[in-house]
């Protein structure tokens, strides 16, 4: 029975593989295969994952996300791991209604691709519908087990308590399921506790488990669900996990062939991964090895040593993402040490490390000094060494060390005040070949207090940066000073305020013709913002101010919109045991503050969202409405200026709709609609016009057999430009010898202007305990080309 089963998927996976390779089609390339996320819920981590075609002309890739009422983007670099990039949303910043995203691809070659494509013309981010917390929560209690506990045959026990229940709970009417399986009719009911013990349960398999719990009221009617997802396992390994220190990782080797574009290339990784823990005490390693590792590129390889005491201390070694301030240092990866000391009354964070590392340069050319053309990459060189006094070169990247520290007052939970100080410079002796090595020093501060257990919250932070964009000559004396700046010479600026700059900056930065600002009486470098919230009476209202000048510089914060004021405001109304959200946003920015630009230009967001999310046997509803004005005040009737007009308007609407619906099994849909249109009063006359429909329908067949269809419609007209596709994907997803064998076949073909055909295939096989081997088909074409594939062998060991 089990060869014919075999035999069956093997002539599937062929007859597949012959319709891939016999498909004609016409394509335009895109990096990004698929994009999964997790749930989105309030106070949750959310997971993104993204299937790459190939890594082979990737450089590295950004997640870009905000949530509702957010003025901007928050920018984070991603990890690359194998052929996926991951990156995890802390559960702290996850807040209703919506969230949208979108990708950022950078190129080896320096160029920039965006998923979805046209975000810069204005095709529409992706968008989440952001589930909240109900009050519900507090009067039905799952008092065991936990969300995630380690459970065996001999302590499993469902207690559930209704002593906070309304009187119109009907306590008898309960469902209890296991895996899906309704095992209500083992329940003991006494009191206002409901009882399921081990004795009345046998037979559960090892493994992921999830308990359902339904709570009905008099009618019959639903009044509130509940899940708990737990770890049923053996009493041996129960026994080992209840050691003083619990051990466990995973070790992950893979080696993969892609065929891309008539490339043919190897790639060879290695991911470790191990958690230690015992009672407060956590220690946690990662190790990524990959052949794409390059002297002559940015690190690939990662590794990471984490010990973390409680809230009390982290530190981390290795590669990490420091988290201050956000003005400050955000969404950078740094090598080295980073860590925090949180004493409640005083705290301090502080990291140091490498934030670029050196690539040496090429010498391309060299030249006399008469005959050296004036060019970015034309440099002195070593005469004594070359025979020549200048070159032109491929330009290499300096080594640049970045260290930060922030002392902290208060705890945080009704008042803190912080102080940081960032320093980064370049090496200038670290490469031979290169030019223009910059320095850059931030101050920053920043204040939050609260009242009434936060209900009121008021939060400000302010920095300044001072940022050299050469340092290659050094600090200059007073004689140089006089020589350079005055009136008359080369720099029309008081010689004796770069003196007093120098006197006050020298020790902290190199002072010399190339730092900035000069004028810091005019705000030039200087960024604040301010915010005030009120949580009462189910509405949230947050107000907040923000100042950005446009020589501010960060090398510890790169992303960060410059040269804009203005004001936002957010009211979200939640209702209904917060099952309905309405939600308002309000935002006017400006730019042009040091009156660097012909016009001043306005920035007009309007936002409004209605969110409902009964938690029943009923559909989740997202509706949304997106305005977004910019204007500069120029006539296009203007015989001068009319090249400089910005005057354009985008109207966005957005309908999410998710529902579990049960026809004779059951099925998890989703429905995404995205309308958006531009109008561009400009000489560009750029209008946009952007539509998108995605329909998504998860089926259960049997406990381990389930499928994906998926269809996506897109439709974007740019300058009069159409560009419409269909994308159709069916999956399906088998267990096999005793849920040992995972076979997984993907098919997903695009039609219309976009045309691709793709195939993956995957048979995952637990040869042992805790060891699997996995082998990994993709098939796509691109027309024109030849058939494109991934070839790919994963073995995974957990401890």
């Amino acid at each position: 029975m089990r060869l014919k089963f075999l035999l069956r998927y093997i002539n599937i996976y062929i007859l597949l593989t012959y319709f891939i390779f016999l498909a004609k089609v016409d394509a335009q390339e895109s990096l990004i295969l698929n994009v999964k996320t997790s749930e989105a819920k309030v106070n949750t981590p959310l997971n993104f994952s993204v299937e790459l075609i190939s890594t082979e002309n990737i450089l590295s890739i950004d997640l870009l996300y905000r949530l509702f009422g957010q003025n901007e983007f928050q920018k984070v670099e991603m990890q690359i791991v194998g052929n996926a990039a991951t990156y995890t949303i802390s559960s702290d910043v996850i807040k209703p209604p919506t969230l949208e995203y979108y990708f950022v691809i950078n190129l080896k070659d320096e160029t920039q691709q965006t998923y979805p494509s046209g975000i810069n013309e204005g095709a529409s981010p992706f968008q989440l519908a952001i589930q909240g917390a109900s009050e519900k929560d507090k009067e039905i209690i799952v008092l065991n087990p936990d969300e995630g506990e380690i459970v065996t045959q001999d302590n499993f026990l469902i207690s559930i308590s209704f002593m906070r229940a309304p009187e119109n709970i009907d306590i008898r009417r309960t469902k209890i399921f296991l895996n899906n399986i309704d095992i209500s009719g083992s329940a003991l009911i006494a009191g206002d506790l409901v009882v399921i013990s081990n004795e009345n349960i046998s037979n559960i398999k090892t493994g992921a488990t999830q308990i359902k719990i339904e709570v009905f009221d008099n009618e019959g009617n639903l009044y509130h669900s509940i899940i708990r997802n737990i770890q049923f396992v053996t009493r041996e390994v129960a026994t080992r996990l209840e050691q003083r220190w619990k051990v466990n990782g995973n070790l992950k080797a893979e080696s993969r062939n892609e065929n891309y574009s008539e490339i043919s290339k190897w790639y060879n990784n290695l991911n470790a991964e191990t958690k230690i823990t015992s009672g407060d005490w956590f220690f946690g390693g990662q190790l990524y090895v990959t052949s794409e590792e390059k002297k002559y590129l940015q690190p690939y390889n990662r590794y990471n040593l984490t010990i973390r005491n409680g809230d009390l201390l982290n530190l981390q070694i290795g590669d990490s993402y420091p988290q201050f301030p956000n003005l400050i240092m955000s969404g950078k990866r740094i090598r080295g040490i980073n860590g925090a000391l949180n004493l409640s009354a005083f705290n301090i964070q502080a990291t140091y490390g490498e934030i670029l590392r050196k690539v040496e340069g090429t010498l391309l050319e060299k030249y006399l000094k008469e005959n050296a053309p004036l060019a970015y990459n034309v440099i002195p060189i070593d005469e004594n060494k070359y025979g020549f006094p200048f070159g032109r070169v491929q330009l290499g990247t300096y080594s640049r060390k970045l260290f930060a520290i922030r002392p902290s007052f208060g705890s945080g939970e009704n008042f803190q005040l912080g102080f940081t100080y960032l320093h980064s410079k370049d090496d200038p002796n670290s490469v031979e070949f290169s030019a223009r090595p910059q320095e850059n020093a931030v101050v920053g501060t920043d204040l939050m207090f609260a009242f009434d257990e936060q209900n009121i919250l008021f939060t400000s932070q302010a920095a300044f940066s001072i940022y050299n964009k050469d340092i290659s000559s050094g600090t200059l004396s007073d004689e140089k000073i006089d020589s350079i700046f005055g009136e008359g010479k080369a720099f029309d600026i008081d010689p004796d305020k770069i003196k007093t700059i120098k006197k006050w900056l020298g020790k902290i930065i190199t002072v010399n013709q190339y730092i900035g600002p000069l004028n810091p009486q005019k705000l030039a470098s200087l960024v604040g913002e301010a915010a005030l919230s009120l949580n009462y009476f189910n509405n949230s209202l947050k107000a907040s101010y923000i100042y950005r000048g446009n020589d501010y510089f960060s090398f510890g914060q790169s992303f960060i919109r410059t040269d804009v004021k203005g004001f936002n405001f957010v009211d979200r109304i939640r209702m209904f045991d917060n099952q309905f959200f309405l939600s308002f946003g309000y935002e006017k920015l400006e730019d042009n503050l040091q009156k660097t630009k012909i016009a001043t230009t306005t920035f007009e967001t309007v936002s409004a969202t209605a969110l409902l999310f009964l938690r029943t046997n009923f559909p989740s509803i997202t509706i949304g409405y997106n305005r977004y004005k910019n204007n500069n005040g120029i006539k296009i009737t203007d015989t001068i200026y009319s090249n400089y007009v910005i005057d354009d308007i985008t109207d966005k609407f957005t309908l999410l709709f998710s529902y579990d619906i049960k026809l004779g099994v059951r099925h998890n849909t989703s429905l995404s609609i995205t309308t958006q249109k531009r109008e561009d009063k400009s000489l560009n006359d750029i209008d946009a016009n952007y539509n998108s429909v995605s329909l998504s329908i998860n089926s259960f067949w049997e406990r381990n057999f389930n499928s994906i269809f998926q269809l996506l419609y897109n439709s974007t007209e740019i300058a009069n430009k159409q560009y419409k596709y269909v994308t159709l994907t069916l999956g399906l997803k088998r267990k096999l010898l005793e849920d040992k064998l995972l076979l997984s076949a993907t098919l997903s073909p695009s039609f219309g202007d976009y045309k691709r055909q793709s195939l993956e295939l995957i048979a995952d096989y637990n040869l042992i305990s805790r060891l699997n081997v996995a082998f990994q088909t993709r098939i796509f074409r691109f027309p024109g080309k030849t058939t494109n594939s991934i070839i790919g062998l994963t073995t995974r060991y957990t401890l």
